[in-house]
Protein backbone atom coordinates (compact mmCIF):
# COMPACT_ATOMS: atom_id res chain seq x y z
CA UNK A 1 0.00 0.00 0.00
CA UNK A 2 1.27 3.47 -0.88
CA UNK A 3 2.15 5.85 1.96
CA UNK A 4 0.75 9.32 2.45
CA UNK A 5 0.77 11.10 5.80
CA UNK A 6 -2.16 13.10 7.15
CA UNK A 7 -1.98 14.98 10.43
CA UNK A 8 -5.16 16.31 11.97
CA UNK A 9 -5.23 19.03 14.59
CA UNK A 10 -7.42 18.22 17.59
CA UNK A 11 -10.26 20.61 18.31
CA UNK A 12 -12.56 19.62 21.16
CA UNK A 13 -16.11 20.30 20.00
CA UNK A 14 -18.71 21.75 22.34
CA UNK A 15 -21.36 19.24 23.45
CA UNK A 16 -24.31 18.94 21.09
CA UNK A 17 -27.59 20.41 22.27
CA UNK A 18 -29.36 17.15 21.52
CA UNK A 19 -29.18 14.51 24.24
CA UNK A 20 -30.20 10.93 24.69
CA UNK A 21 -33.15 10.83 27.10
CA UNK A 22 -31.34 8.24 29.16
CA UNK A 23 -27.95 6.96 28.04
CA UNK A 24 -28.33 3.97 30.32
CA UNK A 25 -31.87 3.13 29.15
CA UNK A 26 -32.11 -0.62 28.72
CA UNK A 27 -34.52 -0.17 25.81
CA UNK A 28 -31.83 1.20 23.49
CA UNK A 29 -32.42 -0.55 20.15
CA UNK A 30 -29.68 -2.23 18.17
CA UNK A 31 -29.93 -0.24 14.95
CA UNK A 32 -27.04 -1.83 13.11
CA UNK A 33 -27.53 -5.42 12.00
CA UNK A 34 -24.68 -7.82 11.38
CA UNK A 35 -23.36 -7.53 7.85
CA UNK A 36 -24.59 -10.10 5.34
CA UNK A 37 -22.27 -13.08 5.01
CA UNK A 38 -19.93 -13.17 2.01
CA UNK A 39 -18.08 -16.05 0.38
CA UNK A 40 -14.79 -14.80 1.84
CA UNK A 41 -13.54 -12.88 4.85
CA UNK A 42 -10.51 -10.80 5.82
CA UNK A 43 -8.39 -11.35 8.91
CA UNK A 44 -6.44 -8.25 9.95
CA UNK A 45 -3.81 -9.04 12.56
CA UNK A 46 -1.15 -7.03 14.35
CA UNK A 47 2.17 -8.27 15.75
CA UNK A 48 4.90 -7.48 18.25
CA UNK A 49 7.21 -7.22 15.25
CA UNK A 50 5.29 -4.13 13.98
CA UNK A 51 3.99 -6.02 10.93
CA UNK A 52 0.35 -5.78 9.84
CA UNK A 53 -1.15 -8.87 8.20
CA UNK A 54 -4.16 -9.08 5.91
CA UNK A 55 -5.20 -12.71 5.41
CA UNK A 56 -8.08 -13.77 3.17
CA UNK A 57 -10.26 -16.73 4.10
CA UNK A 58 -11.95 -18.38 1.13
CA UNK A 59 -13.11 -21.84 0.17
CA UNK A 60 -11.11 -23.65 -2.48
CA UNK A 61 -13.49 -26.42 -3.38
CA UNK A 62 -14.68 -27.78 -0.04
CA UNK A 63 -11.57 -26.68 1.89
CA UNK A 64 -11.24 -23.31 3.61
CA UNK A 65 -7.88 -21.69 2.87
CA UNK A 66 -6.13 -18.75 4.54
CA UNK A 67 -3.85 -16.82 2.17
CA UNK A 68 -2.08 -13.46 2.58
CA UNK A 69 -3.41 -10.39 0.78
CA UNK A 70 -0.92 -7.96 2.29
CA UNK A 71 1.96 -8.08 4.75
CA UNK A 72 3.94 -4.95 5.53
CA UNK A 73 5.67 -3.04 8.35
CA UNK A 74 3.00 -0.58 9.50
CA UNK A 75 4.47 0.96 12.67
CA UNK A 76 7.70 1.57 14.53
CA UNK A 77 6.26 0.00 17.69
CA UNK A 78 4.27 -3.08 18.67
CA UNK A 79 0.77 -3.11 17.15
CA UNK A 80 -1.77 -3.30 19.98
CA UNK A 81 -5.13 -2.82 18.22
CA UNK A 82 -6.77 -3.27 14.82
CA UNK A 83 -10.31 -2.60 13.61
CA UNK A 84 -12.18 -2.69 10.30
CA UNK A 85 -15.17 -0.55 9.34
CA UNK A 86 -16.47 -1.07 5.81
CA UNK A 87 -13.63 -0.27 3.45
CA UNK A 88 -11.40 1.18 6.19
CA UNK A 89 -8.74 -0.55 8.29
CA UNK A 90 -7.14 1.12 11.31
CA UNK A 91 -4.16 -0.05 13.36
CA UNK A 92 -2.79 1.40 16.60
CA UNK A 93 0.60 0.96 18.20
CA UNK A 94 2.93 1.74 21.06
CA UNK A 95 4.34 4.40 18.72
CA UNK A 96 1.21 6.47 19.66
CA UNK A 97 0.04 6.58 16.04
CA UNK A 98 -3.13 5.32 14.33
CA UNK A 99 -2.55 4.23 10.72
CA UNK A 100 -5.45 4.27 8.25
CA UNK A 101 -5.91 2.17 5.11
CA UNK A 102 -8.45 1.95 2.29
CA UNK A 103 -9.07 -1.74 1.65
CA UNK A 104 -10.87 -1.06 -1.63
CA UNK A 105 -8.11 1.03 -3.20
CA UNK A 106 -5.37 -0.81 -1.28
CA UNK A 107 -3.63 2.39 -0.22
CA UNK A 108 -2.55 3.94 3.05
CA UNK A 109 -4.69 6.99 3.77
CA UNK A 110 -2.41 8.50 6.37
CA UNK A 111 -2.07 8.59 10.13
CA UNK A 112 -3.74 10.21 13.14
CA UNK A 113 -1.62 11.72 15.90
CA UNK A 114 -4.12 12.86 18.52
CA UNK A 115 -2.92 10.63 21.36
CA UNK A 116 0.10 11.08 23.61
CA UNK A 117 0.38 7.48 24.68
CA UNK A 118 0.25 3.96 23.29
CA UNK A 119 -2.96 3.14 21.41
CA UNK A 120 -4.80 0.47 23.40
CA UNK A 121 -8.15 0.00 21.64
CA UNK A 122 -9.78 0.82 18.29
CA UNK A 123 -13.41 0.31 17.29
CA UNK A 124 -15.34 1.37 14.21
CA UNK A 125 -19.08 1.91 14.39
CA UNK A 126 -20.21 0.84 10.93
CA UNK A 127 -18.10 2.70 8.40
CA UNK A 128 -18.84 6.25 9.56
CA UNK A 129 -17.01 6.68 12.88
CA UNK A 130 -13.88 5.40 14.62
CA UNK A 131 -13.24 5.45 18.37
CA UNK A 132 -9.71 5.20 19.71
CA UNK A 133 -8.38 4.82 23.25
CA UNK A 134 -4.92 5.32 24.66
CA UNK A 135 -2.67 5.11 27.68
CA UNK A 136 -3.03 8.92 27.86
CA UNK A 137 -6.51 8.39 29.35
CA UNK A 138 -8.38 9.92 26.40
CA UNK A 139 -10.88 8.54 23.89
CA UNK A 140 -11.14 10.19 20.46
CA UNK A 141 -14.11 10.07 18.10
CA UNK A 142 -13.25 10.46 14.41
CA UNK A 143 -15.52 10.93 11.42
CA UNK A 144 -14.34 8.73 8.55
CA UNK A 145 -15.60 11.12 5.86
CA UNK A 146 -12.65 13.44 6.45
CA UNK A 147 -10.99 11.89 9.55
CA UNK A 148 -11.67 15.01 11.59
CA UNK A 149 -11.82 14.43 15.37
CA UNK A 150 -15.35 15.25 16.48
CA UNK A 151 -14.70 14.95 20.19
CA UNK A 152 -12.09 13.98 22.76
CA UNK A 153 -13.67 12.19 25.73
CA UNK A 154 -11.84 12.78 29.00
CA UNK A 155 -13.00 11.14 32.20
CA UNK A 156 -10.45 8.52 33.17
CA UNK A 157 -7.48 9.20 35.44
CA UNK A 158 -5.40 6.38 34.04
CA UNK A 159 -4.75 4.41 30.87
CA UNK A 160 -7.90 3.38 28.99
CA UNK A 161 -7.54 -0.36 28.51
CA UNK A 162 -10.55 -1.14 26.33
CA UNK A 163 -13.59 0.45 24.72
CA UNK A 164 -16.79 -1.04 23.29
CA UNK A 165 -19.53 0.64 21.26
CA UNK A 166 -23.16 -0.38 21.77
CA UNK A 167 -24.70 -1.83 18.58
CA UNK A 168 -26.98 1.22 18.37
CA UNK A 169 -24.00 3.56 18.25
CA UNK A 170 -25.61 5.76 20.93
CA UNK A 171 -23.41 4.81 23.87
CA UNK A 172 -20.00 3.30 24.55
CA UNK A 173 -18.20 1.77 27.53
CA UNK A 174 -14.59 2.17 28.59
CA UNK A 175 -12.52 0.52 31.32
CA UNK A 176 -9.31 1.89 32.74
CA UNK A 177 -6.32 1.40 35.01
CA UNK A 178 -8.09 3.81 37.39
CA UNK A 179 -10.51 0.96 38.27
CA UNK A 180 -13.58 2.59 36.79
CA UNK A 181 -15.99 1.86 33.95
CA UNK A 182 -17.52 4.86 32.19
CA UNK A 183 -20.70 4.87 30.13
CA UNK A 184 -20.43 7.55 27.44
CA UNK A 185 -23.34 9.24 25.68
CA UNK A 186 -22.01 9.40 22.12
CA UNK A 187 -24.82 11.72 20.97
CA UNK A 188 -23.61 14.46 23.29
CA UNK A 189 -20.00 13.40 23.82
CA UNK A 190 -20.57 13.47 27.57
CA UNK A 191 -20.07 11.04 30.41
CA UNK A 192 -23.37 9.43 31.42
CA UNK A 193 -22.10 7.48 34.42
CA UNK A 194 -18.87 6.47 36.14
CA UNK A 195 -18.70 3.35 38.30
CA UNK A 196 -15.92 1.90 40.39
CA UNK A 197 -14.82 -1.61 39.45
CA UNK A 198 -13.51 -4.20 41.95
CA UNK A 199 -10.31 -4.67 39.97
CA UNK A 200 -8.65 -3.14 36.93
CA UNK A 201 -10.93 -3.82 33.97
CA UNK A 202 -8.85 -5.10 31.08
CA UNK A 203 -11.47 -5.83 28.39
CA UNK A 204 -15.06 -4.68 27.91
CA UNK A 205 -17.49 -6.05 25.29
CA UNK A 206 -21.18 -5.77 24.41
CA UNK A 207 -23.34 -8.73 23.53
CA UNK A 208 -24.40 -8.78 19.85
CA UNK A 209 -27.95 -7.81 20.88
CA UNK A 210 -26.73 -4.98 23.10
CA UNK A 211 -28.78 -6.19 26.07
CA UNK A 212 -25.79 -6.87 28.32
CA UNK A 213 -22.05 -6.34 28.52
CA UNK A 214 -19.07 -8.08 30.06
CA UNK A 215 -15.96 -6.77 31.81
CA UNK A 216 -12.92 -9.03 31.96
CA UNK A 217 -10.50 -8.70 34.86
CA UNK A 218 -7.33 -10.75 35.33
CA UNK A 219 -9.04 -14.10 36.00
CA UNK A 220 -12.69 -13.10 36.27
CA UNK A 221 -15.49 -11.86 34.03
CA UNK A 222 -18.54 -9.96 35.30
CA UNK A 223 -21.73 -9.70 33.24
CA UNK A 224 -23.98 -6.66 33.56
CA UNK A 225 -27.43 -5.80 32.23
CA UNK A 226 -27.73 -2.37 30.62
CA UNK A 227 -28.50 0.27 33.22
CA UNK A 228 -27.48 -1.89 36.20
CA UNK A 229 -24.19 -1.34 37.98
CA UNK A 230 -24.36 -4.62 39.91
CA UNK A 231 -23.27 -7.71 38.00
CA UNK A 232 -25.92 -10.28 37.08
CA UNK A 233 -23.39 -13.13 36.81
CA UNK A 234 -19.72 -13.73 37.55
CA UNK A 235 -17.41 -16.07 35.66
CA UNK A 236 -14.41 -17.37 37.57
CA UNK A 237 -11.68 -18.43 35.17
CA UNK A 238 -8.84 -20.67 36.19
CA UNK A 239 -6.39 -18.85 33.95
CA UNK A 240 -5.29 -15.34 33.03
CA UNK A 241 -7.73 -13.88 30.50
CA UNK A 242 -6.05 -12.22 27.51
CA UNK A 243 -8.97 -11.91 25.08
CA UNK A 244 -12.76 -12.09 25.26
CA UNK A 245 -15.66 -12.31 22.83
CA UNK A 246 -19.44 -12.60 23.25
CA UNK A 247 -21.13 -14.65 20.51
CA UNK A 248 -24.65 -15.80 19.72
CA UNK A 249 -25.44 -19.26 18.36
CA UNK A 250 -28.96 -20.60 17.80
CA UNK A 251 -30.53 -17.96 20.00
CA UNK A 252 -28.18 -18.35 22.98
CA UNK A 253 -25.34 -16.04 24.01
CA UNK A 254 -21.96 -17.41 25.08
CA UNK A 255 -18.82 -15.81 26.49
CA UNK A 256 -15.50 -16.96 25.05
CA UNK A 257 -12.25 -16.28 26.89
CA UNK A 258 -8.85 -16.74 25.26
CA UNK A 259 -6.38 -17.47 28.03
CA UNK A 260 -2.77 -17.85 29.06
CA UNK A 261 -3.18 -21.65 29.09
CA UNK A 262 -3.49 -21.81 25.25
CA UNK A 263 -7.20 -22.60 25.51
CA UNK A 264 -10.50 -20.98 24.68
CA UNK A 265 -12.88 -21.34 27.61
CA UNK A 266 -16.61 -21.36 26.79
CA UNK A 267 -19.07 -19.99 29.35
CA UNK A 268 -22.82 -19.59 29.62
CA UNK A 269 -24.21 -16.15 30.44
CA UNK A 270 -25.23 -17.63 33.77
CA UNK A 271 -21.55 -17.97 34.68
CA UNK A 272 -21.03 -21.71 34.16
CA UNK A 273 -18.00 -23.06 32.32
CA UNK A 274 -19.36 -25.34 29.58
CA UNK A 275 -16.16 -26.49 27.89
CA UNK A 276 -12.57 -25.64 27.03
CA UNK A 277 -10.62 -26.21 23.84
CA UNK A 278 -6.85 -26.12 23.37
CA UNK A 279 -6.62 -23.97 20.27
CA UNK A 280 -2.94 -22.99 20.22
CA UNK A 281 0.53 -23.83 21.46
CA UNK A 282 0.95 -20.52 23.27
CA UNK A 283 -1.23 -17.86 24.90
CA UNK A 284 -4.28 -16.68 22.95
CA UNK A 285 -4.03 -12.95 22.28
CA UNK A 286 -7.12 -12.23 20.21
CA UNK A 287 -10.57 -13.53 19.23
CA UNK A 288 -12.92 -12.26 16.55
CA UNK A 289 -15.86 -13.62 14.55
CA UNK A 290 -17.46 -13.20 11.14
CA UNK A 291 -20.28 -14.90 9.23
CA UNK A 292 -19.28 -16.89 6.14
CA UNK A 293 -21.28 -18.39 3.28
CA UNK A 294 -20.21 -22.01 2.79
CA UNK A 295 -20.09 -23.69 -0.66
CA UNK A 296 -23.45 -25.42 -0.01
CA UNK A 297 -25.12 -22.05 0.59
CA UNK A 298 -25.37 -22.40 4.38
CA UNK A 299 -24.25 -19.55 6.65
CA UNK A 300 -21.99 -20.23 9.61
CA UNK A 301 -20.10 -18.09 12.12
CA UNK A 302 -16.33 -18.37 11.90
CA UNK A 303 -14.25 -17.80 15.02
CA UNK A 304 -10.75 -16.48 14.35
CA UNK A 305 -8.06 -16.85 17.02
CA UNK A 306 -4.49 -15.53 17.09
CA UNK A 307 -1.69 -16.49 19.42
CA UNK A 308 1.86 -15.78 20.41
CA UNK A 309 2.64 -19.09 18.67
CA UNK A 310 2.41 -17.19 15.37
CA UNK A 311 -0.67 -18.95 14.02
CA UNK A 312 -3.97 -17.56 12.79
CA UNK A 313 -6.70 -20.19 13.04
CA UNK A 314 -10.25 -20.24 11.70
CA UNK A 315 -12.85 -22.37 13.49
CA UNK A 316 -16.47 -23.15 12.82
CA UNK A 317 -18.13 -21.74 15.92
CA UNK A 318 -20.69 -24.55 15.97
CA UNK A 319 -17.91 -27.14 16.21
CA UNK A 320 -16.83 -25.59 19.52
CA UNK A 321 -20.23 -24.88 21.05
CA UNK A 322 -22.72 -27.44 19.66
CA UNK A 323 -21.42 -30.31 21.86
CA UNK A 324 -22.24 -28.29 25.00
CA UNK A 325 -24.90 -25.92 23.67
CA UNK A 326 -27.67 -24.60 25.90
CA UNK A 327 -31.18 -25.33 24.58
CA UNK A 328 -32.66 -22.20 22.92
CA UNK A 329 -35.53 -21.83 25.40
CA UNK A 330 -33.56 -22.85 28.48
CA UNK A 331 -32.08 -20.58 31.12
CA UNK A 332 -28.27 -20.51 30.89
CA UNK A 333 -26.68 -22.67 33.61
CA UNK A 334 -25.05 -20.83 36.50
CA UNK A 335 -23.15 -23.65 38.20
CA UNK A 336 -19.94 -25.13 36.85
CA UNK A 337 -19.40 -28.87 36.85
CA UNK A 338 -16.28 -30.46 35.48
CA UNK A 339 -16.15 -28.79 32.08
CA UNK A 340 -15.07 -31.18 29.32
CA UNK A 341 -12.01 -30.46 27.20
CA UNK A 342 -13.12 -30.79 23.59
CA UNK A 343 -10.95 -31.97 20.72
CA UNK A 344 -11.76 -29.75 17.76
CA UNK A 345 -9.87 -29.26 14.52
CA UNK A 346 -9.70 -25.81 12.91
CA UNK A 347 -11.04 -25.29 9.40
CA UNK A 348 -7.81 -23.54 8.35
CA UNK A 349 -4.46 -22.40 9.76
CA UNK A 350 -2.01 -19.73 8.61
CA UNK A 351 1.47 -19.64 10.15
CA UNK A 352 2.70 -16.04 10.26
CA UNK A 353 5.77 -17.12 12.27
CA UNK A 354 5.64 -13.93 14.36
CA UNK A 355 4.12 -13.02 17.74
CA UNK A 356 0.54 -12.04 17.00
CA UNK A 357 -1.10 -9.50 19.32
CA UNK A 358 -4.58 -8.58 18.05
CA UNK A 359 -7.12 -9.49 15.38
CA UNK A 360 -10.22 -8.25 13.58
CA UNK A 361 -12.25 -10.49 11.25
CA UNK A 362 -14.52 -8.82 8.70
CA UNK A 363 -16.38 -9.44 5.48
CA UNK A 364 -14.04 -9.30 2.52
CA UNK A 365 -16.25 -7.19 0.26
CA UNK A 366 -13.28 -5.49 -1.42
Amino acid sequence: MGRQQKRVKVEVAEPSASALASAADNSIPALVEREAAQSSFLVSAGTYERILYGIEGRFVGEQLALNPQFIFPAHIGCIKAVSVGGRYLASGSTDEVIKLYDLKKRVELGSLHEHKGSITSLHFHGHTHLLSASEDGAICIFRTKDWEPLKVLKGHKGSVNSIAIHPSGKVALSVSQDRTVILWNLLTGQRASRTKTPQVGEIVAWSPSGTFYAIAYATEIQLHSVGQSESVATIFCRQRILSMLIVTLKGQDYVLAGCQDKRVHIYSTGGAELALVQCHDNRIKGLSSVDLAFPDGSIHTILVSVSSDGRIKAWKLGDLIDPVAVAPDSAPPSSTKDAPELKVEPLAVYNADVRLTCVAASNNAY
